[in-house]
Order: C-alpha cells, then structure tokens, then sequence
C-alpha cells in the first residue's frame, strides 16, 4: 500500500459523548479505556497535554482533524486546541455536531481558514444531536421525530450567519432531520455512510469480512491514528475498543513513534482489527444494518 502524501491525527478530546448517536460504540470505548489506561482523570483531555503531545509532530507531514471518537467541543478546551494548532502551522479540519460549542467560543476562532464539518441532526437514526431534553416527540407522515431545541437553533443560526473565515459543509448520517429540510434549499448536505466500527457496535463480533471485501494491508486509515485524551494513539477512527494501541506522544516523541518497529509492521500489514473492519460496506438501505441496530432504537 502506498502511503499518502499527508498523514493526518485525529484528536479525541475526551472519553464519553452525551451524542449517544446509536451507530457510535460509545459504550465499548468508554469501558475499554477505563479497562486499558486506568486513570479516570485522564478522560479528559486538557491543553497542557495536547501541546505537549503535537510538540514533535512535524507540520509537513502531518494535519490534524478534530473528531475522533467524541463531539469534540464536549471539552471545554477545544476552542484553544484549535486555536494552538493554527497558530503552529498545521492544517487542521474540524467536525463537529456544534454540541457544547458556545458563540464565544466560536467567535474566538474566527480568523482560521480551516475547513469546518457540520454534523447535522439524522432523520433515519437515533441521536441526541440538538434535541429537546427531556424529549419531545412530533410526528411526520407517520414517523415520530425528537423536537430540536431552540437552543440548537439559535448555534446553527449563529455559526451559519458568521462563518468567519471557515469553510463550512454539511453533511448528516441518514435522511436529514425533517424540521432541517430548509436548510437543503440554500446548501449542500451530503449523507455520509454508516458501518458497523469493524463490528465494535456489536455486542459480539460475527466473522471476519470476507476476503474479497478485506481491507487489510490496503488501507490508508493505518495513517489515520486517533489521539485519545491520555497521549496513547489508537489505531484508527474504527478502533473504539481500542484494540491496537500504536504508542503515546506523552512517552515518545513523533520519530520514535513512526519509526517503532510495532507502527511499521501495522502500516505495513494492517492489524487484526482490520479483518473485521466493515469501511467498504455500506449498510444504507439494506436489511443487513439491522443486525447491529439494538432493538429499542428499530421504528
């Protein structure tokens, strides 16, 4: 496999999204790091910690996308974070549901000219992506929608009138949240595939994928290492059990790491996750999806 011209890292703020969005495996994430790195106050990420972690990673090489395995705005420091990797040079890209974003702090990364995802509210899928608390249910041709709250409103309104220097794009998982239809008539919003996390959203593994659709060894994410609050740097954006756990930034400066004989044999051959990573399939519109849905969230 050739590697890309550019690697990139994606940075977990924290440990815990309150997104509960029920294609993300939240609940195995949170037990397995409890289980691997111990430390509860290492589930938050602070800013002492993620200057010192991005410190060696060359800026030539490397960019930085704040999403991970999180709404990345769920720490209160990640205005600042952002804010440090732009003003050291990186190219970053953010992506974010604007849950825990507040006008300040988004007015206090107005002058970064950084491509900004928005994560819209799904219509298909069972989120808690700006709604009412507690919930509030309208109904739709027959279907039965979350309120959204005004409070949501009045951020994407905000981010959407003062988009500052950021390039923002829209995209959500599933049809749109009806009550956002307006939304399709001034912008684009694209719909993003959906898969099982190499089966991490399953309570058990099925069988590995088969071997005409196994990615192992040919997969760029293997340059795509996620950042998680304790310096460790998981696998990829699948890894949420945290089942390849590549090194830690706090321990090793970015050289050691990339050059560690365990990194170049997992970017070389892939690691076992990867015989059950499902990125190429997509599940949308298909009866399959509905293996790893829990029942509770099938209407």
């Amino acid at each position: 496999m050739k590697p890309p011209k550019k690697h990139s890292i994606e940075v977990t703020t924290k440990i815990g999204c309150s997104n509960v969005c029920e294609y993300c495996p939240q609940s195995t994430l949170i037990s397995r790091y409890r289980e691997k790195m111990g430390k509860e106050k290492d589930t938050m990420m602070s800013l002492e910690t993620y200057k010192k972690c991005i410190s060696t990673v060359p800026k030539d090489q490397i960019s930085f996308n704040f999403t991970g395995y999180v709404e990345p705005f769920l720490n209160p420091d990640c205005a600042d974070m952002i804010i440090h990797t732009h003003e050291m040079g990186y190219d970053l890209l953010v992506n974010t549901t604007l849950m825990g974003l507040t006008k300040e702090q988004w007015d206090k990364m107005s002058d970064i000219p950084h491509d900004c995802n928005i994560h819209l509210p799904s219509g298909s899928y069972f989120e808690m992506i700006g709604v009412k608390t507690p919930l509030q249910y309208y109904e739709s041709n027959g279907k039965k929608y979350p309120e959204l709250s005004d409070e949501y409103y009045e951020m994407l309104n905000y981010v959407i009138s003062n988009p500052n220097k950021w390039r923002i794009n829209f995209h959500c998982h599933g049809d749109l949240h009806p009550l956002l239809n307006d939304l399709t008539r001034y912008y684009n919003v694209s719909i993003r595939d959906i898969n099982s996390r190499a089966m991490n959203i399953l309570l058990e593994k099925k069988d590995k994928v088969p071997p005409e659709q196994n990615i192992r060894g040919k997969c760029p994410r293997v340059y795509q290492n996620v950042l998680l609050p304790n310096g460790s740097l998981a696998l990829c954006c699948q890894d949420y059990g945290l089942d390849e756990i590549m090194g830690n930034l706090l321990e090793n400066t970015w050289e050691e790491y990339i050059n560690s004989e365990h990194v170049q044999d997992i970017r070389k051959n892939g690691a076992d996750l990867c015989d059950y990573c499902e990125e190429e399939i997509d599940y949308r519109g298909q009866e399959k999806w509905v293996e790893w849905r829990r029942p509770q969230q099938i209407k």
